[in-house]
């Protein structure tokens, strides 16, 4: 598949592929322009090629081309530093002020007819986790977080297709067009929602993200930047951490990271 697309786009290698769980991604060139070629191994891939059509540069790299087999070729951002490293540098209300930024344009129009996951349909991870029987989650935090996530869910106000995995990784520098997202998920819902991937990141140091200080911090910036009622984003934080803590369990990785911003988010939650 990677010799196939690099034959039908006069591709130049830059850079082994580096093998992800949906596929492998590859930096390319072609007549010197900077290029990424993604070959995707599972559905994700489709979805994302779709979210980036409707989002049409606006906030996020630009499709350059796709085949029928899943391949697809993307924009670069160049230099492509990540949000990530101006959280490292100490700038964290800088970085979520940019993540705003990023997130109000993506959100700039609702989705056109296409159909795509909903927020409720990620939402039945709650149940899986139970039919399965898997342990690794304190129960009063599935139960509550189970709890937040419908009433949430049943009182959303307009949808948007959200990005679905915004956090600093995903966002990069671009010398010509400013912080660019990647790798959408793909998902219908509120805005609010689509800050909690956010709040349990950057890094796998829950010192930088899972404490009350940062995450009140950070939610009064969101709230303020992006126009979103700061007592739901709290509530979708601490739901969406106890989904992702499960999501982790079915991948068989360590869900620290979900629970750690969940026990951090709980008290604010239950003081809402």
């Amino acid at each position: 598949m990677l010799e196939s697309a690099l034959r039908r786009w006069n591709l130049i290698p830059e850079s082994p592929p580096v093998h992800t769980v949906s596929g492998c991604v590859v930096m390319v060139r072609r007549r010197g322009e900077r290029l990424v070629l993604k070959l995707p191994r599972a559905g994700d891939e489709t979805s994302a090629r779709r979210v980036l059509a409707h989002y049409d540069g606006a906030g996020a790299v630009r499709i350059v081309d796709y085949a029928g087999d899943g391949a697809v070729l993307l924009e670069r951002a160049w230099p492509g530093e990540p949000l990530t490293a101006r959280v490292l540098a100490g700038d964290d209300d800088g970085a979520t002020a940019i993540l705003c930024a990023v997130a109000r344009r993506l959100h700039r129009r609702a989705p056109s007819r296409q159909r795509f996951a909903r927020i409720e349909d990620w939402g039945l991870g709650f149940q899986r986790h139970r039919a399965a029987g898997h342990g690794g989650i304190p129960a009063h935090l599935l139960d509550h977080g189970e709890k937040v996530f419908v009433e949430l869910a049943k009182s959303q106000g307009q949808r948007r297709l959200l990005h679905g995995d915004l956090h600093h990784d995903n966002i990069l520098f671009d010398a010509a067009r400013g912080w660019l997202a990647i790798d959408p998920k793909g998902v219908l819902g509120e805005p609010a929602y689509e800050f909690g991937a956010a709040l349990r990141n950057p890094t796998e140091d829950p010192a930088r993200f899972a404490t009350r200080e940062i995450i009140e911090r950070r939610v009064a910036i969101i709230a303020r930047e992006a126009g979103v009622d700061q007592q739901r984003v709290l509530g979708w934080t601490f739901a969406q951490a106890v989904l992702s803590a499960v999501w982790s369990i079915e991948d068989g990785l360590d869900p620290a990271r979900g629970l750690a911003t969940a026990v951090a988010t709980l008290p604010l939650v239950a003081e809402a």
